[in-house]
């Protein structure tokens, strides 16, 4: 009972020590450095995007400033106040001073001032617009981070199992070979074969030996990238497969046009082109603005008691003359906004060219695969023969040899047949613009043992 609930464990243990190609993609989602900060990038620009939304507000801003002058301002009269002296100083005892304070060696101004844009000829909705379009460019690039990091898993993960697989097929040679060794030496003993039989089938073992820990050591280097990836040491628990369901491929061209990152990134390069257009037409058009003055403190000289408490009006300001050349400018915007549409027409051409290539692929290699298939029960058989006619004195040592060596062939070249369909796969996914698709195919497939 004590052994089962060992067993059991271990077992547990084993089976949690897995994970599937979605598992691992989803840790990939919450733990990539790269996509962590392409979301704050999108997070970035929206919260300016939000900023921007009362660019169209007023604003209102408190000033204060002091001022220090080399002497008080005052008015000069001294020639009136002499003449009026001699006539009221006899009679009241009380002298005119010879100036006025008009304004203060220091003062001092505190002012609330708005301004309100009323119209701005388009300058405004055109950078909402900008920003608008800087938050799909940064969504577009995470899109393509995404995308990146989807083919990165897929090569790693698949790798390993690729690996894995072929490390079982190296150990099996080895396995049949050290087997073959052993009759060979008893055929040998018993005086049936030649030594330089023994010596083949002795070199061939030593041979499929050194091949095992080669194939051995290159698991370890790809289970290591893949941990490093999904930052876990998992083992991969998704087969190699061959999809049995596959759209015809105008459909992924179709949603390519659509769902595409790249195509998403240029799509709001030409929203912002656009805004950019509008924002240099803006600069032939007025600008109204209202604005407004409260006089919270004015001090207390005689000019500064003469100053308004509050004001406000309105200001139309229109450039008849600028320092750069505003036609120019509109054109150059409008050539930006040509080059980015060009570039999306390159760009579709280019991503149908690769949709009909990758797909071409995939059917090659699923053809590939389903030839390998009979191939591999064929040398099964063989081997099977081969080795029961040595035993019996029938067949040499080099033709189970040669008949061990083609069997690890071709299960090699099917396991990598299964490789490079779900590589392509994979490609196929991310141009037509949804890599959760794969795992559609995925779930619905033919796995490989």
């Amino acid at each position: 009972m004590l052994k089962i609930f060992i067993y059991l464990s271990l077992l547990l243990v084993y089976l949690q020590a897995q994970i599937s190609i979605e598992q691992a993609w989803r840790k990939v989602e919450d733990l990539n450095d790269g996509l962590k900060a392409t979301q704050s990038d999108i997070y970035r620009a929206r919260l300016k995007r939000e900023s921007a939304q009362n660019l169209s507000n007023p604003s209102l801003t408190l000033t204060a400033n002091y001022t220090h002058f080399n002497d008080s301002i005052d008015l000069d009269i001294n020639h009136l106040s002499q003449q009026l002296n001699t006539v009221l100083t006899p009679l009241t005892g009380q002298k005119i001073p010879s100036s006025i304070p008009l304004l203060n060696q220091d003062i001092g101004l505190v002012n609330l001032n708005i301004l309100y844009p009323l119209y701005t000829g388009g300058k405004i909705r055109a950078a909402q617009s900008a920003y608008d379009a800087q938050i799909n460019e940064a969504v577009a690039m995470e899109h393509l981070e995404k995308d990146k990091a989807f083919l990165k898993l897929v090569h790693y993960y698949y790798g390993v199992v690729m690996a894995q697989a072929l490390y079982r097929t190296k150990l099996a040679t080895q396995k049949a070979l050290q087997v073959h060794y052993n009759h060979a030496k008893k055929l040998k003993s018993q005086g049936q074969i030649a030594i330089a039989e023994l010596l083949e089938a002795q070199v061939k073992r030593d041979a499929a030996r050194i091949e095992s820990k080669k194939a051995q050591h290159q698991l370890q280097i790809a289970s290591t990238a893949l941990s490093l990836l999904i930052k876990e040491k998992n083992k991969p628990k998704s087969p190699l497969f061959i999809s049995k369901i596959l759209q015809p491929k105008e459909q992924y061209i179709q949603k390519s046009t659509t769902k595409n990152a790249g195509i998403d990134l240029l799509n709001a390069k030409t929203k912002s082109a656009d805004a950019l257009i509008d924002a240099e037409k803006s600069a032939w058009k007025p600008k109204v603005i209202a604005y407004g003055n409260l006089n919270l403190y004015k001090g207390s000289s005689p000019v500064e008691g003469l100053t308004p408490s509050w004001l406000v009006g309105v200001m139309l300001k229109y450039d008849i003359f600028s320092h750069q050349d505003r036609n120019k400018e509109i054109e150059a915007a409008k050539l930006l906004r040509n080059k980015v549409l060009s570039l999306k027409t390159q760009a579709q051409e280019d991503l149908r060219l690769g949709i009909e290539k990758t797909y071409g692929e995939m059917m090659l290699y699923q053809e590939e695969f389903s030839a390998l298939s009979s191939s591999l029960a064929l040398a099964h058989e063989n081997y099977k023969l081969r080795t029961l006619s040595f035993k019996e004195g029938l067949s040499t040592s080099s033709e189970v040899i040669d008949a061990q060596t083609y069997l690890s062939g071709v299960k090699t070249q099917r396991y990598n047949a299964a490789y490079n369909y779900i590589k392509q796969l994979a490609l196929l996914c991310i141009l037509s613009g949804n890599a959760e698709l794969f795992f559609r195919f995925e779930h619905k497939s033919i796995k490989v043992k």
